[in-house]
This record gives structure tokens, C-alpha cells and sequence, in this order.
């Protein structure tokens, strides 16, 4: 609801596909599904601030902009990732492989929260891997505010 300062609520959302442990296999990952990496790294290499990143990571992010809903950056990934299940199912089977979808939230209003609709949820229940959700608030002076999605 809007107040007198005409402050708005802004939302981000993200989704990545992470499989982590398996630098071995960033190469095979892309030479099987043609998708291409995001983001690649081995561990041990440096990361942010130069320090060593603890595990190696291959990850396939969805480019929609942060403004756009959980729903369409899970929908991008999905059909993505959808012809290939069988294989990332059969990668995050593996011992010692770990393999997930890391969801993220940011909000500038303590009080709110985020729907998902069943079917964009499917890219979890088909390659059988968990779903991480990482929330995070940036809050500001207290106040009551109308609530938009941020482009």
C-alpha cells in the first residue's frame, strides 16, 4: 500500500543449476548436453577476494533479470536442462558428486515472501536433486511500504 514517502518494495529472484565436486567432469557436462557453463572453477583456484575456492563448481544460471519471477528463471533452466535429465540425474547419483538447484531471494521488506507455482518445480522432482533457497533482506529505515517487483 503506498505511504507518503512513496517507497516500494523491490524484489530479485535467481536459480542456478550447481554441480559441485566434479571438475573432472565440467568438460563431459558440456561435450554431453551442449549447455555451457555459467560459471566453472576448480577448487583451489582464486576466488573472490583471491581467496581459494573451497570445492570446484560448474553452474548454469538463468539470464532473466532479477525482476522477473522464481517461476521464469526455473522455466529457462528446466527446458534447458529437461532434454538432458537422465544424464544430471545420473551425475547427482553419483557418490561424492553433489548436485542441486540454488534459488535466490532479496527483498528490501522483512514481511514478504515468494509464491511457486507446482510445475516450475519440476526440474527438482525429475533430476531428483535438492532445492536451496538462500533469503536475504536489505532493510532499510523502517516504514510501511507498497509492494512492486523491481525491474
Amino acid at each position: 500500500m503506498p505511504n507518503a514517502s512513496n517507497d516500494t518494495v523491490r524484489f530479485g529472484f535467481s536459480a542456478t543449476l550447481r554441480v559441485m565436486c566434479a571438475a573432472d567432469r565440467h568438460d563431459e557436462i558440456e561435450s554431453v548436453t551442449s549447455l555451457t557453463a555459467t560459471h566453472r572453477h576448480e577448487e583451489g583456484e582464486a576466488g573472490f577476494m583471491d581467496r581459494p575456492w573451497p570445492k570446484d563448481l560448474w553452474t548454469l544460471e538463468s539470464p532473466h533479470p532479477r525482476g522477473a519471477d522464481l517461476d521464469t528463471h526455473l522455466h529457462w533452466l528446466w527446458e534447458r536442462v529437461r532434454p538432458h535429465q537422465e544424464y544430471f540425474r545420473a551425475l547427482a547419483a553419483e557418490e561424492g558428486i553433489d548436485v542441486d538447484l540454488f534459488c535466490g531471494y532479496r527483498s528490501d521488506c522483512a514481511e514478504c515472501g515468494f509464491e511457486v507455482q507446482p510445475e516450475a518445480l519440476e526440474i527438482v522432482q525429475a533430476l531428483e536433486i535438492p532445492l536451496e533457497v538462500s533469503v536475504k533482506f536489505e532493510l532499510g529505515p523502517a516504514s510501511s511500504r507498497s509492494v512492486t517487483q523491481s525491474p
